[in-house]
């Protein structure tokens, strides 16, 4: 992942009322990452909904 990737993400994020997100709560491997992307979601106050089965791993 890296800036490029992150600022589509910024996009997207400013054109939908809510983020789907499947992510196991785990940080950013990589600049970008989910964990990135549900925080710059966070802090532009769109409602993020975390989708991630109990049990389910990487």
């Amino acid at each position: 992942m890296h800036a490029t990737h992150m600022a589509g993400c910024e996009i997207l994020v400013g054109l939908v009322d809510e983020l789907l997100a499947v992510w196991d709560g785990r940080p950013a491997r990589a600049y970008g990452g989910t964990a990135d992307v549900v925080a710059y979601a966070e802090r532009q106050g769109t409602a993020v909904r975390v989708l991630w089965p109990k049990g389910a791993s990487r």
